[in-house]
């Protein structure tokens, strides 16, 4: 199955005006958010700062270390402003904002307008000399049309797989297997010896039982390259199935949030269920998947426009122009094309830390960079979204799910404050083997079962108090490749998530469990209400499908965090251990 005609008609309802990038001379470079409220007032959000990046932005951290390589219908347009990098001086090492373009030979690549307003999502720059390359900003000094993506500093690889753009729909574009394949290809397996750190793609089309050709072969590629995180876009389609690539199975897929906190799934992202197909019996089993593994802001942002006469922009005669102005941006845009690369970005600035941390000889686990343990921390730090409901009910006295995640957030809005405690300042920073062991109160862990086995973790701290504790694990699905390099899919186990009481030394009551046949990821997120010492326990089940003739050993990463619920009395003490516990995490994120 191929994907003749990708939509990315999601974007385009709203390119009804146009902005100077100088209208506030003021202006700071964060990406913006706008949200019309009562009497029409219009209130601006710093999206970078709603995801949690300011964190990385103070302590020096813009993305320098890594790339991010961004697959579209065309190429990012790299003259506009945004992507400006001539006045950051040189001893700081930052590259050209887009280093390499990557298409097959037998397309010719264009230039498009959507490509670049996902640059500058990623990795728009924002570094001038009205601010110094300054990243702060206040109230009184707000513009709406603001330039720095998630990761500023990022080296950008941008890669075109259209064939022909549609000449009457906005962003739809014609492709084949090949063209599609080819730019992630080369983003998984390196230029010059240098993989990609992440991959974002915002584009989609139809397979909801992840059996294309190019789902199966970008899901083997990211099993054959695990260093490699490809974060794909949810989908614009409401109460309808995600598309493909996101209906993969070895992605992070991406929805949408807005509304007042950034807690609100937005009414246009992708959320019905997938499928989940067998190739050793050849059935297909409908609506059984949850896809979506988190989410991100992906309402009414200003970006940066490309206007020129190529690309998916083209039948607005309207707009295109021989020479596209390079200040000129995109108010109101919508979509979860923005909420995926919003989460790339912030891949970008965790490996960034970690790309540091090997720079200056720090020691760290051979797993740090696995995407399994990336996702799995990026959805423990998630913040529970509004109406957020994975299934959780109660069965003979047991918490037990059989769903793992919510249907359009998966584990939640990310929160890469949360995400950066559990990933690179906790106690527990990949247990030594792959067995188990003693952990802290929120770590992460890279482990492997035999079929059959089980894996426990024992928290080394009895709990207390009331705790709410989220535990997120991940796998890949077993693939290789045939003849002709397209991805064959050969093995699904089946892992279980638990949780229980420990009495007397033994596990003695279990407490819940994510126990789903159709994903590879089980999710988490409960209430323990009776003090006491607890375990996370991961089982490995046996095989759903195994056509592998190789030992039946899965490696899975997991990662939790458990935080105690205050009494009310007890709020003004919080509030006050925020502004202490930001102190601890800048020191300890540059240690």
């Amino acid at each position: 199955m191929l994907f003749p005609r990708s939509s990315l008609s999601c974007l385009c309802a709203m390119l009804l005006g146009l902005g100077a990038g100088h209208a506030d001379e003021n202006a700071r470079s964060l990406l913006i958010t706008q949200q019309v409220g009562t009497n029409n007032l219009t209130t601006n959000y710093f999206t970078n700062e709603v995801v949690g990046a300011m964190l990385f932005y103070n302590e020096g951290f813009y993305g320098q270390r890594s790339v991010i390589a961004n697959v579209e219908a065309g190429y990012i347009w790299n003259v506009h402003e945004v992507f400006d990098r001539s006045q950051i001086p040189a001893e700081l090492g930052v590259s050209a904002a887009v280093t390499h373009y990557v298409a097959d030979a037998s397309i010719t690549p264009e230039y498009d307008f959507h490509a670049t307003m996902v640059g500058h999502v990623l990795a728009g720059t924002g570094y001038t000399a009205e601010n110094g390359g300054q990243f702060d900003y206040g109230a009184a000094d707000v513009s709406p049309f603001v330039k720095a993506g998630i990761a500023p500093f990022a080296e950008l690889w941008s890669g075109a797989i259209a064939t022909s753009f549609s000449p009457e729909d906005i962003g739809s574009f014609s492709t084949t297997t090949e063209a599609t394949l080819s730019p992630y290809r080369t983003f998984f397996r390196g230029i010059a010896g240098r993989k990609a750190d992440v991959i974002n793609s915002s584009w989609g089309g139809d397979d909801p039982g992840a059996t294309a050709e190019t789902t199966r072969t970008i899901d083997a590629l990211a099993r054959e390259n695990s260093t490699v995180a490809f974060v794909v876009s949810a989908g614009n389609s409401g109460d309808f199935p995600v598309s493909a690539p996101g209906s993969g199975y070895n992605n992070i897929t991406v929805g949408s949030v807005g509304g007042t906190h950034f807690l609100t799934p937005s009414d246009f992202s992708s959320r019905e269920a997938v499928d989940f197909y067998n190739p050793a019996t050849g059935e297909t089993i409908a609506g059984v998947r949850a896809a979506v593994d988190i989410a991100a802001p992906g309402e009414n942002l200003a970006l940066a426009a490309y206007l020129g006469k190529t690309g998916g922009l083209t039948p607005r005669t309207d707009l295109v122009q021989d020479v596209s102005p390079s200040d000129l941006y995109f108010p109101g845009m919508s979509g979860t094309s923005f909420s995926a690369p919003i989460v790339a970005g912030g891949i970008g600035l965790l490996k960034d830390v970690v790309h540091y941390y090997e720079e200056n000889l720090v020691p760290l686990s051979a797993y740090t960079l696995d995407t399994r343990v990336v996702k799995s921390v990026l959805m423990a730090g998630a913040t529970r979204t509004e109406g957020w409901n994975n299934g959780q009910t109660e069965q003979n006295g047991v918490i037990t799910t059989t769903q793992s995640l919510d249907y359009a957030t998966g584990a939640g809005a990310m929160n890469l404050e949360k995400t950066a405690d559990i990933y690179l300042l906790s106690g527990t920073q990949d247990v030594a083997g792959l067995g188990g062991g003693a952990i802290s109160g929120k770590g992460w862990d890279y482990g492997q079962l035999a079929e059959g086995g089980a894996n426990e973790y024992r928290f080394t701290d009895s709990f207390t108090g009331q705790v709410e504790l989220t535990i997120s694990l991940n796998w890949f699905t077993g693939m290789d490749f045939d003849e002709n390099d397209i991805g064959r899919s050969l093995s699904f186990a089946n892992l279980n998530l638990e949780v229980w009481q420990i009495i007397d030394g033994e596990l003695g009551n279990k407490v819940a469990e994510s126990i789903s046949l159709y994903n590879n990821a089980e999710f988490l997120r409960i209430a323990l209400d009776t003090p006491g010492e607890y375990a996370i326990r991961v089982a490995f089940l046996g095989m759903i499908y195994d056509l592998d003739l190789a030992p039946n050993d899965t490696d899975y990463a997991l990662a939790w965090q458990a935080e105690a619920v205050p009494e009310p009395a007890a709020w003004v003490l919080v509030l006050a251990g925020v502004i202490v516990g930001w102190v601890i995490r800048r020191r300890l994120i540059l240690a």
